[in-house]
């Protein structure tokens, strides 16, 4: 017996070893391109940064820079409720479309293996050129002219439309397309969540005399609450850190021009506004959704 646990404990040292010899890379690659940065990044947005020949000079400016974007930036406050606004509209509708999406390529039909790869796809592309520019401002918001591209702020003022409501509506409609191709991997996160579903409770509901309607909402959505959680965080990261978020755009591009104190005290900032409105979501989501399925 003592033979055989030495044996054991023996095979599991060597696989732990094996293990830590093929994660050491990630782990020396965390250190030096992330963590380190990450530590510069804080130090950054308390000082005053100077590029010189050979090295990185720094003059501790203290609270100077936080102070400067939210007191006399005109653009920095705006940029971020803009963004943080941009969730709230954002967010349910990717959830949605992603869900309805998912419940769709779940059913039995001819193809659905291509079709699965084709919703897919929005994932591939989303990094090429096409994508960056059917995404832009500039290609959204064109002139109602000849062959153009409708102007949905001027054709919601002309229709009347109340002043208040004019921006929300126009950011879901020239939003739209870009939300529904950045459906692509919630669509497959969903998806695995659905074939994990056991078959019996759709059976045994039908027993029951129930229909499509109350399958979905008491049986496939709470058998989904953790995959949605996971979807839902994805979501609210992805939305967050991307480039077309106004804060991001701006503070990249202060970092591009070396103003490395400003666009690092932009960065962490958002960042910290950022997680308390993850944290807040998630919250929410799990004290009365969650608990209420379990």
């Amino acid at each position: 017996m003592n033979i055989k646990k030495h044996t054991t404990k023996g095979i599991e040292a060597k696989r732990s070893r094996v293990a830590y010899t093929f994660v050491t890379h990630w782990i020396i690659g965390l250190v030096m391109f992330f963590i380190i940065p990450l530590i510069s990044s804080i130090w950054y947005s308390f000082n005053n940064v100077r590029i010189e020949p050979g090295k990185v000079t720094t003059e501790f400016a203290g609270l100077e820079y936080f102070r400067k974007i939210l007191t006399e930036d005109p653009n920095y406050v705006n940029d971020l409720r803009d963004s943080i606004g941009m969730i709230f509209y954002s967010l349910p509708i990717i959830l949605a479309l992603s869900l309805i999406f998912a419940v769709i390529l779940n059913q039995k039909f001819h193809g659905r293996t291509i079709v699965r790869a084709i919703f897919f796809l929005p994932v591939v592309l989303s990094s090429s050129v096409v994508m960056s520019l059917m995404s832009s401002e500039q290609f959204i918001s064109m002139p109602i002219i000849s062959g153009g591209v409708l102007d949905y702020r001027l054709m919601f003022e002309n229709l009347n439309i109340p002043g208040q409501i004019i921006p929300m509506l126009t950011f879901l409609m020239t939003s739209m397309t870009s939300l529904i191709l950045s459906c692509g991997v919630q669509t497959i996160l969903f998806l695995a969540g659905l074939q994990s579903i056991p078959a019996s409770l759709y059976e045994a509901s039908k027993i029951e005399g129930a229909n499509k309607w109350e399958e979905f909402w008491t049986i496939t959505v709470p058998s989904l609450r953790h995959i949605i959680s996971l979807v839902m965080i994805f979501t609210m990261i992805d939305l967050f850190t991307s480039m077309q978020n106004r804060v991001v755009n701006v503070a990249y591009g202060l970092m591009v021009g070396q103003n490395f104190g400003e666009s690092s005290a932009m960065i962490w900032f958002y960042f910290i506004i950022v997680i308390a409105v993850i944290g807040t979501v998630y919250a929410i989501y799990n004290r009365f959704c969650v608990k209420r399925w379990e």
